[in-house]
């Protein structure tokens, strides 16, 4: 079983006046047109469904694009035995702001430009499908669907790429409009900053502590500078916590030489971020100080006398 849809999206500026554009500009956006929707039906229906978006044609105008969206139930049988519904590519096409909304009210490109960018201040779950939106003194209601739209990653930073040639000189709105020419959804060159990927905080993936020994590569002085140290087979830079380690530190109570050996209470922790994993090391207790020098062994330490 399939269903099929179609929209069309309009480039529109002072630099399309010739029907043309950059292919520079437009490739990434066409790109990200296919990875939104495959996002967001991943988002919506798992995957019980496939999408496949293609180019149908341009059209008369500044520069439009019709696109031919179809949809295939993968899991047809096991999807109807267990009563799951599937977002069908019409819906799909309306949540998003690429079709007639009248039956769902704000949409997410709505929701995204009305929010400006920010978080909202509370969302209520109406336990209907619905969720109640509040931001400052605005409230509104909206579909549960919509929410898991606007907080998955990957459909934002779709999002994101398809807007991307408002930034070029001479392009100034994105249009969503409908064959009879009726204007859906209209985003300015000034709105388009409001579609950008948000910073993320960063995800704590793993926390430990661990002892380990560690020769000592180089020391820093300032507050905010890393240490370098050396575990054997890779160097790290670490943050030392440990107070009154810093305190003989800097007070030159300590001296340190060449293969100088810390014993000492790491805390590893890793985050993922948006460029990917990020390690930091923290010296949390230096346990011993061993200076380089050594003294030969006269006699076998592990036997007994």
């Amino acid at each position: 079983m399939s269903d099929k849809a179609e929209f069309q999206i309009v480039y529109d500026g002072e630099a399309l006046t010739s029907h043309s554009m950059d292919v520079r500009d437009l490739a990434p956006a066409l790109l990200a047109f296919g990875q939104l929707f495959d996002e967001a039906n991943r988002v919506l229906n798992g995957s019980k469904t496939s999408v496949k978006l293609q180019v149908k044609a341009t059209a008369p105008g500044s520069f439009d694009i019709i696109f031919h969206l179809d949809q295939s139930v993968v899991t047809q049988i096991t999807s109807f035995l267990s009563g799951e519904s599937i977002v069908t590519v019409g819906t799909l096409i309306a949540l998003l702001g690429f079709g007639s909304a009248k039956d769902i009210g704000v949409t997410f490109l709505a929701l995204i430009r009305r929010l400006k960018g920010q978080k909202p201040s509370r969302i209520t779950d109406l336990k209907n499908g619905m969720i109640q939106i509040e931001f400052g003194t605005d409230s509104f209601v909206a579909p549960l669907e919509l929410l898991r739209l606007y907080q998955d990653i990957a459909v934002r930073k779709a999002t994101e790429e398809i807007l991307k040639p408002l930034k070029a000189y001479g392009i100034d709105v994105f249009k969503v409009v409908t064959s009879q020419e009726i204007i859906i959804e209209t985003i300015t060159k000034e709105e388009a900053p409001y579609y950008e990927l948000p910073e993320l905080e960063d995800e704590v993936i793993l926390e430990r502590e661990d002892e380990s020994a560690y020769s000592i590569v180089s020391l820093a002085f300032k507050e905010d500078n890393k240490w370098r140290l050396y575990d054997g087979n890779s160097t790290i830079s670490v943050t030392v916590s440990d107070d009154d380690f810093r305190y003989k530190v800097d007070n030159s109570l300590i001296a340190f030489s060449k293969g100088d050996i810390l014993l000492c209470t790491v805390r590893t922790t890793q985050y993922r971020t948006n460029t990917g994993l990020r390690t930091e090391y923290d010296v949390m207790k230096v346990k011993e100080h061993r200076p380089a020098a050594r003294q030969l062994l006269l006699f076998d330490t592990s036997t007994n006398p």
